[in-house]
């Protein structure tokens, strides 16, 4: 389950209780930051999902950490006038933005509580001798916290007058990935960048053959699609009878872009974890699905072959109807759930993702047969990540495509089919 980060997702519902966090979620999400900032570990999820802690604990610290991951730079502006110019301790960084995360967009946390256990757990963590300066800046900081929330996230508890004008700064995005999201023609321009931060409601998809939920916590259904209010009643429901998969809609928006046929022989490349492959099963094909991971493909649960292979050098003939390559990429459209990707967003690790995705395109296509179709995906807003790699391989056309902004149903993302000239 994705936890609520912020007043949005508890809209509609009764406000929580103010009750007084344990430390050991922010010591949790602490270390978490610290490992992904050092570049010791990718995912915050993964390093949260591994602590030992209560189900209580994990949730708050993964609210912590994502939520600072999403809004550092809002947070490192806002303190920076209360700091002496210059530099400043990873450890005094870090803790401010966790002070400040729970000031502005915890409601349910009480301003003084939010203060003493966040220099508690300074303390905790090794670096006693920067809790007075700490201490100062939180306690300026929640001088400037509305009395009452005015709107979403972080912003909402600040006002107008305090908010950068920079839209990176804004919204803690790198400037580069500001300038790819732009150029991509979002819709309403620089106000759509909000949405990068903004978690969509939880998505099922009801399985062929299975009943339609039904009951509270349901927000909107289309078909065979679901969106909830309470990931919980989804998790706990149709989920776990086998009713329905979690699924974002643009992934089956991508299923449905590919038009696949009963039948078809469909080759997933990078398959992990296996919710369009289970898609296309549910439409009668057959799939083999294959990630270079063996670890990732022990976790799926697929009624399909699967097989460990580098979908640069496919260990398959070219006998398939339909090959997917849902590429590796920045994340970019879902910074949301993997908000530490934006951290990466480099011109470096752009270019080696690139040589990656051509690479992988370009294997895949000489497994499709004559008249078969190749489809390229990712989960990335980014025109160099997409259009450049897609329209960019010699001998295909493109025929059909799709562009998502993040929204409040679904991530964003891009997908492709392609056809032999």
């Amino acid at each position: 389950m994705q936890p609520t980060d912020d007043a949005r997702a508890d809209a509609g519902s009764r406000p929580p209780a103010r009750v007084e966090p344990r430390a050991d979620a922010r010591a949790i999400a602490w270390q978490a930051l610290r490992a992904v900032e050092d570049g010791r570990a990718d995912r915050l999820g993964d390093l949260i999902a591994a602590n030992g802690a209560t189900d209580e604990d994990l949730g708050l610290a993964r609210e912590l950490a994502f939520g600072v991951a999403r809004h550092h730079r809002l947070y490192d502006f806002l303190a920076d006038p209360f700091l002496r110019p210059g530099d400043q301790p990873p450890d005094l960084r870090r803790v401010l933005r966790l002070g400040a995360h729970q000031l502005f967009a915890l409601d349910r946390v009480p301003p003084h509580a939010a203060v003493h256990a966040t220099i508690e757990t300074l303390k905790q963590c090794g670096s006693p001798r920067l809790a007075g300066v700490a201490n100062a800046v939180l306690r300026r900081l929640s001088e400037m916290r509305l009395a009452e929330r005015s709107g979403d996230g972080p912003e909402g508890r600040l006002p107008p007058e305090a908010l950068p004008d920079d839209p990176a700064v804004r919204h803690s995005l790198p400037p580069l990935l500001v300038a790819d999201a732009l150029a991509s023609d979002p819709p309403g321009g620089a106000a759509a960048l909000a949405a990068l931060n903004r978690l969509p409601h939880l998505c099922t998809r009801t399985r062929p053959g299975r009943p339609r939920p039904n009951g509270t916590g349901i927000l909107r259904q289309d078909g065979a699609w679901t969106w909830w209010s309470d990931p919980r009643a989804a998790l706990a429901g149709p989920v776990a009878s086998g009713d329905a998969v979690v699924q974002d809609r643009a992934q089956g928006e991508l299923v449905d872009l590919a038009a696949p046929r009963p039948g078809d022989l469909i080759l997933d490349c990078c398959a992990a974890p296996g919710g369009k492959a289970l898609a296309f099963i549910d439409r009668g094909c057959r799939v083999v699905a294959a990630d270079l991971s063996p670890v990732r493909l022990r976790a799926m649960t697929l009624p399909a072959p699967t097989m460990a292979m580098d979908g640069c050098r496919p260990a398959v003939v070219p006998a398939f109807d339909l090959v997917v390559v849902d590429a590796p990429c920045s994340n970019s459209g879902v910074l949301a759930r993997r908000p530490e990707a934006r951290w990466r967003y480099d011109r470096e690790h752009l270019a080696d993702l690139g040589r990656l995705q051509r690479d992988l395109l370009g294997a895949a296509a000489t497994r499709v047969i004559p008249g078969g179709r190749l489809i390229y995906a990712t989960c990335s807003i980014a025109q160099r990540e997409n259009q450049a790699v897609a329209h960019g391989l010699h001998g295909w056309r493109i025929l059909a495509e799709r562009c998502s902004w993040p929204d409040e149903w679904r991530a964003g993302g891009y997908a492709a089919v392609l056809v032999r000239a």
